[in-house]
């Protein structure tokens, strides 16, 4: 009999195109906990990468564990502890998901907030708090940034683009509720008009601390028929 263990790393190795369609071949309410995972962490709407940051100070902190849903919105899984020499630049693995796509909310069952209306919403998950304060926030005699403000220089900083098209801002930007380590990013639909005919898709972000990028291929977007994004 083949353990959960091994379970989990075929479906962490396989290639998406042979497992593709569990989740046209069944309603979502059918869906096992090992495919919700697949789907929300490694699937045509979740893509692994890596954030790349610079800190002006040595030390070490720690990574979030996995964005598995069951373990919370912000992650829950295993986490580890990278060392952070003075002034080198580190990564960290985050994700990136579609937020927006419908076979992720039929996943996860639950509602984007209202701000997001009419927008495509991507998320990055399991950012280390420390690796998104402001470079002023790092000395503990800086005075506090607010909330607002910091979402402001997100905001200002993420991109959505496709070929051929001019790329888009953020239109809003908000940190998961109940989580310090997952931000939501929204683009106008109507800034961005999107089809299963664009090659491909990346979302950016690039601040003066922090840097990710994450491709999405639309072609392999598809759910019950039609592109979800």
């Amino acid at each position: 009999m083949i353990s959960r263990r091994t379970l989990l790393t075929m479906i962490g190795t396989a290639p998406l195109c042979g497992a593709a369609g569990f989740w046209d071949k069944k309603p979502s309410t059918s869906w096992t906990g090992d495919e919700i995972l697949q789907l929300t962490t490694k699937s045509p709407w979740a893509k692994e990468t890596n954030l790349d940051f610079e800190f002006a100070e040595g030390g070490h902190f720690e990574v979030p564990g996995s964005g598995s849903p069951y373990g919370g919105q912000d992650g829950g899984g295993r986490g580890a502890t990278i060392e952070r020499p003075a002034g080198v630049l580190k990564r960290a693995p985050v994700l990136v998901r579609w937020e927006s796509a419908q076979p992720i909310r039929d996943a996860l069952l639950a509602p984007l907030p209202r701000d997001f209306a009419g927008h495509y919403v991507l998320s990055v998950l399991n950012v280390p708090p420390t690796a998104m304060l402001p470079e002023k926030r790092l000395s503990p005699d800086a005075p506090p940034v607010s909330l607002q403000s910091f979402l402001d220089d997100l905001q200002a900083s993420a991109t959505l683009e496709a070929q051929g098209q001019e790329p888009a801002g953020a239109g809003v930007v908000r940190r998961m509720t109940g989580s310090e380590s997952t931000y939501l990013f929204g683009f106008s639909k109507e800034l961005l008009p999107l089809s299963a005919k664009d090659k491909e898709v990346v979302f950016t972000l690039h601040t003066k601390r922090v840097s990710v990028k994450a491709k999405f291929q639309p072609k392999d977007m598809l759910y019950r028929g039609a592109l979800a994004i």
